[in-house]
């Protein structure tokens, strides 16, 4: 039978502390902004799920395109997480950037109606066969509409 071993904790500490200095040394322009953001951002971060970095501070980003992202201190990543978006076409598909930059010059946040939502509308129930849409920006404003909608059908002011 092979001799069992054992765990040498005190080796997995100095290799772990060697490990979080080399990335605060690597790292010093994200460090500098993580401890600046503590000022205004609970935490040092804009979102609290930030707070579980595996390091003592979070990556501060530069740029992002594909499926790579460049860090402040001039890093390159293959950013295996993506977030949503990022995982269905990769960071900033040239023709999302050309259409948005477009939108963007004829006016952002219209309180009414642009002809292009007439077409996404339409896209939409030819690829998934439902009559109806309508389109939200946020997560909270779909569930503001959820609420809403659930109180006109069910005509109960409370849901």
């Amino acid at each position: 039978m092979p001799a069992t071993r054992t765990l040498d904790r005190a080796r997995l500490a100095r290799l772990m502390e060697r490990e979080l200095a080399t990335f605060v040394a690597e790292n010093p322009r994200s460090h500098s902004l993580h401890e600046r953001a503590k000022a205004s951002l609970l935490e040092g971060v804009p979102m609290n799920w930030m707070v579980k970095w595996a390091g003592s501070f979070p990556l501060f980003v530069e740029s992002a395109g594909g499926a790579h992202f460049t860090d402040v201190d001039g890093h390159d990543y293959v950013d295996f997480c993506l977030g949503d978006t990022g995982a269905m076409a990769g960071h900033s598909p040239a023709p999302t950037v050309a259409a948005v930059e477009r939108q963007l010059r004829r006016g952002i946040t219209l309180m009414l109606p642009i002809e292009d939502a007439i077409a996404a509308g339409d896209e939409l129930r030819r690829r998934f066969g439902l009559r109806y849409w309508q389109f939200t920006i946020t997560a909270t404003d779909a569930n503001r509409f959820s609420l809403r909608l659930a109180r006109h059908i069910s005509g109960r002011s409370k849901v």
